[in-house]
Parts: structure tokens; C-alpha cells; sequence
């Protein structure tokens, strides 16, 4: 890992449970969206890319910016949903096809994240959510995600790995940090969840 410690998920988890995660003010009055960054311990086949996060690469869809990008498993709060944690639990089993009901055990939460609705201008906070489960899962992509797939840690947290994209806002070019995986781009609020992960578990975060 290039001069980092090994990544331990039982470390990670013991820092978690002593993290305090930024919760921002006035997010029960605007719209809420929760997510799940969820971690395998073991592979399949016991090999040693674990621990791994689930990755999802977003369906294209026209008029979605972030079309064919990676993001996490986890969506907007419904009317059924009794929490922000219940709706990012309920768009992880839509979307990957992952029961709650299975072997995941939460281990922490990272900060909110402000953004706004897709096609809209109003603003959305996202709470992101982490979870653990013994080894990688049988993964059912829905029509959301065309792909699924366990990414090792370890290639999220190389230095190596970091590239700078340019990004227009408003017509505006801006030079901001990426990672591309398996032929999708990482980058935006997913990057700032992995580069919190990381700097929660006390790993060395690459320079943007």
C-alpha cells in the first residue's frame, strides 16, 4: 500500500463508533437522501482484494449528469420510509438486490453532504451510512445500475490512482480530483465519502 498501514476493518470499525460525524443543520426542512457504503471483509473466493466497498456504476440515462459515473447504493426518502438510514437500506436491496435481513452490521455514519435534486435547483442532503457483512455478496443489478462490483480499498486510498478532471459548473471549467475504476469515473460526493472513510480509519488521503 505504498508506505500505509495494512487497511483493517476491524480498525476501521473501532474509529467509526468514536467518530463524530458532521450533521448539518436545518436537513429535516429540505429533501433527504440516504446512502450505504458497504464494506466486505473476505471475498468470495477468500482472495486477498478484501476488504472491498461496493461500487455501483450508474445506469445512462438522458439528462443525468452523472450518468455511466460511480456512486453508492441509496436514494431519496419516501413517504414509506421511517428514517433516512430505512430509505438507503431500502435502495440498497432495490438496487443490488442485498437484503437487509442478510449479514450486514452498521458501523458507523459519515458526514452530511449538501446537494441538490436531480433536475431541480433545490437542495438535498445526503447522509451517508456504513455497513460491514463477512464476505462479498451476490449482487442483482437493477435497471438504475449497469454494473456492480466490490472495489478493493486499498486501490481507493493509492496515491497513484488520482487523476484531475475538469468539471464545467454553470459554463465554468473546474479542475477537481478522480479515480477511474473499472471504466467509470469516481469522483464528486462518492470521492468525498471514500476520502471521509479513509480519513476516519486514520489512512493517508492522496492529495486532490
Amino acid at each position: 500500500m505504498h508506505g500505509q498501514a495494512l487497511i483493517s476493518l476491524d480498525n476501521l470499525t473501532t474509529r467509526l463508533q468514536h467518530y463524530s460525524a458532521r450533521r448539518l443543520p436545518g436537513r429535516n426542512w429540505v429533501a433527504r437522501c440516504g446512502g450505504i457504503l458497504l464494506i466486505a471483509e473476505d471475498g468470495s473466493s477468500g482472495d486477498s482484494s478484501a476488504p472491498a466497498l461496493l461500487l455501483m456504476r450508474r445506469a445512462e440515462r438522458k439528462g443525468d449528469p452523472w450518468s455511466g459515473h460511480v456512486s453508492f447504493p441509496g436514494g431519496r426518502v419516501d413517504p414509506t420510509d421511517a428514517s433516512t438510514r430505512d430509505a438507503a437500506l431500502r435502495e440498497l436491496q432495490e438496487e443490488t438486490g442485498i437484503s437487509p435481513a442478510t449479514e450486514l452490521v452498521p458501523i458507523g455514519r459519515l458526514s452530511d453532504l449538501l446537494t441538490r435534486e436531480h433536475g431541480r435547483h433545490r437542495p438535498m442532503v445526503v447522509s451517508p451510512y456504513v455497513y460491514r457483512t463477512p464476505r462479498t455478496l451476490v449482487l442483482e443489478p437493477s435497471r438504475e445500475a449497469a454494473k456492480l462490483w466490490w472495489e478493493p480499498l486499498a486501490n481507493l486510498v493509492a496515491p497513484e490512482q488520482r487523476k484531475r478532471m475538469v468539471w464545467r459548473l454553470a459554463g465554468i471549467p473546474l479542475r477537481v480530483s478522480a479515480i477511474d475504476v473499472d471504466d467509470a469515473r469516481l469522483w464528486g460526493l462518492s470521492l468525498m465519502m471514500v476520502d471521509e472513510l479513509a480519513r476516519a480509519a486514520g489512512w493517508k488521503v492522496p492529495a486532490p
